[in-house]
């Protein structure tokens, strides 16, 4: 674990923060801004996780995640816990189980009891994750990318680029045309 002015710098990120899911020498690159308790961060999951999920069991897809924090604390406390499961090598677990438990927002969800229950949900049960969670032990390096990708993604959650290019939001929620644009 490095350090930098923003505390303790997690394992398992690309240099510009996000962490990538599938190859890296995959022909298609997605990089996908979310916020774990964006109401629409989720819908888009509903809507097209399984044509990511597809493109990447393929290999023709790979998938740099550079979460949100946005929406409030509780945004901070799972990005923090994501940025834990990345260090453990279940990252896309942990945020699945996020939005599948995604409470409403600024409700005070995502409590730390919260996310070491979802965290257990994948075997996230060791001493590092648990520590690392009630600690808070990545949220200030948290809120420094949050900073920085409010730049590159100034339109909000989510938001998606492929190839270096952002995707019209319309694409986003019609399963038929994101896969279309996956496959072209």
């Amino acid at each position: 674990m490095a350090t930098s002015e923003h505390g303790p710098t997690p394992r398992g990120h690309t240099e510009d923060g996000g962490v990538l899911v599938g190859d890296a020498n995959a022909p298609k690159g997605l990089v996908v801004f979310e916020d774990p308790q964006c109401p629409y961060c989720r819908q888009f999951e509903e809507v097209n996780g399984s044509v990511i999920t597809a493109g990447l069991a393929r290999g023709d897809l790979a998938v740099e995640y550079r979460m949100r924090c946005f929406l409030g604390p509780e945004s901070v406390r799972a990005d923090n816990a994501l940025a834990l499961a990345a260090e453990a090598g279940r990252f896309d677990e942990l945020r699945h189980e996020l939005f599948a438990h995604q409470p409403e927002e600024g409700t005070g969800g995502f409590t730390v009891d919260d996310l070491l229950e979802l965290g257990a949900h994948v075997g996230l049960n060791d001493e590092s994750f648990i520590s690392g969670v009630r600690q808070a032990r990545y949220e200030a390096w948290v809120v420094s990318r949050e900073t920085r990708f409010s730049g590159e993604d100034p339109q909000g959650t989510p938001a998606l680029w492929l190839n270096g290019g952002a995707i019209e939001a319309r694409v986003l929620f019609s399963p038929g045309a994101f896969d279309q644009l996956l496959q072209s």
